[in-house]
């Protein structure tokens, strides 16, 4: 078996400190991307500047970081929850160590057979990227597409700040790609296509704890109240060049109040009304109808958004009131073909009763959203880690060191390998085209769906690894072993063929 080996960028992005800073740099803006849906195809949103983002990026630095507008009086509207809305609401503020090293470790990789029942167009094209969109970008330097195959590659070194989360997204002017991080200090930025300058850059100063980006718009639970926002990020970055200007240019005094005053004017940042205390939240698309939905836990219940694509903005469905479990470990949207909105599921627990197909059966504690639920589902479950819909008819279970692949009805796949098993605690579990990567302190480990063989590993025991985010590309965080609160590196997993 070959060891994974380490590969230094130094040469490409030349040495440079690991750089904090209380400032930003200038940026441009680019009118928010459209993307037509099914529903709204009559009409005809301008496609230009769609956004391509395909992987993630990052960066520290005078507080250019423009506070949240808490006073504004705009909110989401309120509407019926059909597939196409119809009811549009007035908005007037819609908006128009060492330098940076490039560690790649590589990994040993065993080809695999292709997966016998490739998934449905439908399925496939939700998490397919195209490499002509990857090319289009400007960030990391490119890596080898193998199969089967993946690397760690390094994009920040010695991160001080505390990251909850993580996420990517590429500027439509320029096509640079940036790692946005969500951390206790607020939420901030690098640019992959700078890693010269190895500079975070605060782009907000809330506390985030959770972040997603749909089109050019960052959603996020931030603040003291743990509040869900909605982030223009085009207008953002727009700001954010208008600030430095000003910076340069205006007395302290006229800097302090230009800066009071902006938030207001842009309304670059909004609240979603009626989510203060949101402690989980879920993105789901619905691939039949091509509808995003974000659902919500907030101490009254459940609040369900559905992303308007005329209005580039998440819409209010409806506000579930029920009574949650103390703890939601599991907290994922399900998708029926059959339903007009996704399940939720809290919980997995065993209904194993006797002999017979059901005897290995698995039951899932749904709430139902698509009409009152009764009640909240009770205890007894199992202790799962994460339960991932990887098509119409299958999802993945993690419980500790196992992972199971049923249908819907929780009985075992008869297509894929029913359970695989890991010598492990699974932390994360990531699904590509033909395997699974499971995610452990010290490094990763992928499976064939097929044939249950090891198809990649990464170990590196002298680090703990912790993923960021996963949406898009693969964000991972390590401190050593030995110092768990010494400053940390940043990775994306790159290079292999199949990630989506």
């Amino acid at each position: 078996m070959l060891f994974p080996s380490i590969t230094d960028w130094s040469s490409l992005v030349g040495k440079a400190s690991a750089l904090v800073r209380e400032g930003g740099r200038k940026s441009g803006l680019f009118s928010p991307s459209t993307a037509s849906l099914p529903a709204f195809s009559s009409l005809t949103p301008n496609t230009d500047n769609k956004d391509l983002t395909l992987r993630p990026s990052c960066t520290l630095g005078p507080d250019t970081a423009v506070a949240a507008d808490s006073t504004s009086t705009t909110v989401l509207a309120r509407c019926s929850a059909t597939q196409d809305i119809r009811q549009r609401c007035s908005d007037p503020c819609l908006p128009a160590g060492d330098a940076v090293i490039a560690e790649k470790r590589k990994v040993t990789y065993v080809t695999s057979p292709k997966r016998e029942t490739p998934l449905s167009p439908e399925w496939s094209t939700l998490r397919k990227k195209t490499e002509d969109s990857r090319a289009d970008c400007h960030g990391l330097p490119p890596t080898p597409q193998v199969h089967m195959g993946a690397c760690f590659s390094k994009v920040f070194n010695g991160c001080p700040l505390k990251i909850h989360c993580a996420a990517t997204w590429i500027l439509p002017k320029t096509r640079d790609q940036y790692l946005i991080l969500g951390a206790e200090e607020g939420i901030y930025i690098l640019n992959l296509n700078e890693l010269h300058e190895d500079t975070l850059e605060k782009l907000l100063p809330q506390r985030c704890t959770w972040l997603y980006v749909m089109n050019n718009v960052l959603m996020s639970v931030s603040g003291k109240s743990s509040q869900l926002y909605s982030h223009s990020l085009t207008v953002l970055f727009e700001q954010r060049g208008h600030l430095q200007k000003k910076h340069s240019s205006l007395s302290l005094s006229t800097n302090r109040f230009t800066e009071r005053i902006n938030p207001r004017k842009f309304a670059i940042s909004v609240k979603i009304p009626d989510t203060k205390g949101c402690r989980r939240c879920s993105v789901a698309r619905n691939p039949y109808t091509d509808s995003t939905f974000l659902c919500g836990a907030v101490p009254t219940g459940l609040v369900l958004l559905l992303w308007y694509e005329p209005l580039q903005k998440f819409m209010h469905l409806k506000h579930i009131a029920i009574k949650l479990p103390d703890s939601l470990p599991i907290f994922e949207l399900l998708v029926l073909v059959t339903d007009e909105f996704p399940q939720l599921c809290v919980g997995v627990r065993d209904c194993r009763n006797g002999k017979g197909p059901t005897s290995q059966q698995l039951k899932f504690d749904i709430i139902e959203l698509n009409s009152t639920p009764i009640s909240s589902p009770d205890g007894g479950a199992l202790r799962a880690a994460q339960v991932t819909q990887l098509d119409r008819d299958t999802v993945l279970i993690v419980l500790e060191k196992t992972v199971k692949i049923v249908n819907l009805r929780g009985l075992p796949s008869k297509e894929l390998t029913a359970e695989m098993v890991f010598d492990f605690h699974i932390e994360t579990l990531v699904c590509l085209q033909d395997s699974v990567l499971a995610f452990w302190k010290h490094g990763l480990k992928g499976k064939s769906f097929h044939s249950n063989e090891v198809t990649q590993e990464i170990t590196d025991e002298s680090r703990v690894f912790r993923v960021l985010g996963t949406n898009r590309d693969i964000i991972l965080q390590s401190t050593p072993t030995d110092d768990p609160s010494a400053l940390s590196n940043l990775y994306i997993l790159t290079g292999h063929e199949n990630s989506y």
